[in-house]
């Protein structure tokens, strides 16, 4: 097993652009006050294509640094050098058009669905020419909301009520609407299944994992079909620590992976990685 710092650089090697490395930078810091100066260093310098895919977060950043930092503040935004108004761009995540470049013939794995709000958004960045959906959502009360909205897709949708995992069984859960989550302290347990068990074989083009913390176990129960057709992938990175672990097991599957890192948020949540084979 390589060490951290060799990990780190193999990954580094393999970062697309300087918005990319700033981020990871900041991620592996471990300390909140260097993130923060990392993510206010990709909002004053991210591609024009990120600023266009996410014009009102960074507007919103952009005033928040002009008013400067007031009161008392944690030190992620005493380094980001603002303090803005707490905000996501949930629709633009996950979709970084000008790295993943959608085709009439994706299949779409949503791992992560929470209200299919990512699918409709796939489904209307394509205008509706994909080969087809597959959503998971594990979470009883979300599920319930995806069949509700179910209503706005076609058959090309299929919908299914399990998690995400590296093995298929009961899996312990704790609900919190979009902040629902893998926990084995967690008052339910629910359906888990492994993605590659699941596809049976299919080839999906684009793999969102966004699981609260669960991308990797994800990760490993890919492994096959990301060795298989490597599709392109959008995982969200919940942990500083898997801004390091999760780029390294992909590079184990498909060496030929390179990678983005793109933000979303006014604050250190939604860093997301992207993973495009022989890009």
């Amino acid at each position: 097993m390589k060490n951290c710092e060799s990990l780190a650089y193999a990954i580094r090697e393999r970062l697309a652009d300087e918005g990319s490395r700033v981020l990871f930078a900041g991620r592996l810091s471990g300390s909140e006050l260097e993130l923060g100066r990392a993510v206010g260093e990709y909002f004053r310098t991210a591609p024009a294509a990120a600023r266009a895919d996410s014009p009102e977060l960074f507007s919103l950043v952009e005033k928040a640094e002009r008013a400067g930092i007031s009161g008392e503040v944690r030190d992620f935004y005493r380094g980001l050098g603002a303090v803005p108004e707490p905000f996501t761009d949930i629709w633009a995540c996950g979709f970084a058009r000008d790295i993943l470049r959608l085709g009439p013939d994706e299949l779409y794995v949503d791992g992560g669905a929470d209200d299919l709000f990512s699918s409709h958004r796939f489904a209307r960045l394509t205008r509706g020419k994909y080969r087809g959906i597959i959503a998971f959502e594990p979470s009883p009360a979300n599920y319930r909301v995806c069949l509700a909205n179910s209503a706005l897709f076609d058959s090309r949708l299929s919908l299914r009520r399990e998690a995400l995992s590296s093995r298929c069984g009961g899996l312990r859960f704790t609900e919190r609407g979009p902040d629902s989550r893998s926990d084995q302290g967690g008052e339910l347990t629910v359906e888990a299944v492994t993605l590659d068990a699941a596809l049976a074989g299919a080839e999906p083009s684009l793999i969102k994992l966004h699981l609260e913390g669960g991308e990797l176990d994800a990760v490993e129960g890919a492994a096959e079909t990301i060795r298989r057709c490597a599709p392109r992938l959008a995982v969200c990175l919940h942990r500083d620590e898997d801004a390091l672990r999760i780029p390294a097991r992909l590079l184990e599957l498909r060496p030929d992976y390179r990678f983005w890192l793109r933000h979303y948020s006014s604050s250190a949540t939604e860093t997301v990685l992207y993973a495009v084979a022989g890009a």
